[in-house]
């Protein structure tokens, strides 16, 4: 008997449900686009495909969208991609060239992750969470960061901390800017049943345990408690992205 490993595609019913996708409907087909293994985690990202067709609507089928990234006519994170399964997560950055277009992946109230239009001048950079630090050999820290990426800095000038932002350039990954995860910066709450609520970081409350300690988060329609590990700082007095109103 045959050893069952990963399965290599994936049903339109199963799909995860931050997905904006009608899972019912048979004239759609049984499968979908499966995300393959990349910088975000399967459960919770976008493949290429699915944002060609179903979200951006430039395309109307698979071979479309082929035809389209072949040409290196989509780049994400300033790196052309050909996969249709690439997994596109959040803060990523797509520019499309053929039409002078460029988008990020931002965390959404209604859905999970949404698509929102951005500037060209804005498609220069992305943010980057600090998710830990580590110390190698010769008194270098890496930073590992949301999106799989490593960046190394000097140990005796690194005033990093995990939970932090940096904002870097793209391709070359080049820090920008670092907002420190404190009180009184932009935060935006990317998991959990607040997602896509963004404002003030008002009050920190630490304590012991997994998601005990909290963070106070200060919008327009009021105040919003949720997990540390929750939030993603996007600016000290103001946001350094553009954040679209969700209806």
């Amino acid at each position: 008997m045959g050893s069952k490993g990963n399965k290599r595609h994936q049903k339109r019913l199963a799909t995860p449900g931050h997905l904006q996708i009608r899972r019912k409907d048979r004239s759609a087909g049984k499968y979908f686009y499966k995300a393959n293994s990349g910088p975000h985690s399967k459960n919770f990202c976008l493949p290429l495909g699915h944002v060609l067709r179903d979200l951006l609507k430039i395309t109307k089928n698979s071979k479309e969208s082929k035809y389209i990234v072949n040409k290196n006519g989509i780049i994400i994170d300033g790196i052309p991609r050909k996969d249709l399964n690439f997994p596109i997560g959040l803060m990523d950055v797509i520019e499309l060239p053929e039409i002078n277009k460029a988008y990020r992946i931002l965390a959404s109230k209604n859905h999970g992750l949404m698509i929102s239009e951005i500037t060209k001048e804005e498609s220069k950079f992305k943010l980057c969470r600090i998710n830990n630090i580590t110390t190698i050999k010769g008194g270098i820290q890496q930073l590992n960061l949301h999106d799989g990426r490593n960046i190394l800095v000097k140990k005796d000038k690194t005033k990093y901390k995990t939970r932090g932002t940096l904002k870097i350039s793209i391709p070359e990954q080049k820090i920008m800017e670092y907002f420190e995860f404190k009180e009184k910066v932009q935060g935006m709450i990317y998991r959990g049943a607040h997602t896509g609520v963004s404002g003030t970081i008002s009050k920190l409350t630490q304590r012991f345990g997994v998601n005990a300690s909290l963070a106070q988060i200060t919008t327009s329609s009021g105040e919003i408690s949720t997990s540390y590990d929750y939030v993603f700082v996007i600016g000290k007095n103001d946001t350094v992205i553009d954040l679209p109103m969700e209806e």
